[in-house]
């Protein structure tokens, strides 16, 4: 359910001016991840009225809306509701999703409710219990072929942590991404907000690492992969 929101993002939707929306509640745990405090949410979540009424004053300046958490399919219900009184304000819908809950995901798309899709590819199938937490990769893997096999426009992306990936752990994701539209890694950057500093650590990313990521994929012909900023 919606705790906050961004005004104005020109980075959360590509091409287009968006209100970013922070949903509560994640079922994974991933020690880099740098919204740590919409993980475990326990604080009072918002009277989304108080959004709707600031997409309505903003008509014609605002293109989409960005919702991203936390992780948004956790509460089907709550999250299809809120995207049909965008979606009847005519504006575009992204989603920024770990991909846990494909189910969610089909009936989403199913029922034109989502323009773009982000999912985050946390780790190569075989880490997601060791970095997520989340053990039914079955998911992720339903997940990922929803969206290849879809209409719209969709990104797959992996926020790098050399403490926790290496070379060949994203390799691995890129080949499993590699007849895809987009594949993004992108590198982890150290805030003091992170779940868990000791095992993420508390330096930056070289961009080097990425570059030797990115080279080598291409040495393999996968021409989908993108280096990006933060997450």
């Amino acid at each position: 359910m919606l705790v906050d929101f961004m005004k104005i993002s020109t980075v959360d939707y590509p091409k287009k001016i968006a209100a970013t929306c922070f949903f509560g509640g994640c079922n994974f745990s991933c020690p880099f991840c740098y919204n740590s405090q919409l993980v475990n949410f326990k604080g009072s979540f918002m009277d989304d009225s108080i959004f709707f009424e600031y997409l309505d004053k903003r008509k014609g300046i605002v293109d989409a809306v960005c919702i991203t958490g936390g992780e948004p399919t956790l509460n089907e219900e709550y999250l299809t509701e809120f995207i049909k009184k965008i979606k009847n304000r005519s504006l575009l819908v992204k989603l920024d999703t770990n991909g846990s809950r494909s189910e969610v995901l089909k009936r989403l798309l199913d029922a034109g409710l989502l323009d773009y899709v982000a999912m985050d590819v946390k780790a190569p199938l075989e880490k997601y219990p060791q970095i997520t937490g989340f053990s039914d990769v079955d998911k992720i893997k339903k997940s990922v072929e929803i969206l290849k096999n879809s209409n719209i426009d969709y990104e797959f992306r992996t926020t790098v942590n050399k403490n926790l990936h290496t070379v060949e752990d994203i390799l691995n994701i890129a080949r499993l991404l590699k007849d895809s539209r987009l594949y993004v890694i992108k590198p982890y950057k150290y805030t003091p907000e992170v779940l868990d500093e000791k095992i993420s650590g508390n330096k930056d990313l070289e961009m080097e690492y990425l570059q030797e990521i990115y080279n080598r994929a291409k040495q393999e012909g996968i021409d989908n992969i993108k280096i990006g900023g933060k997450v």
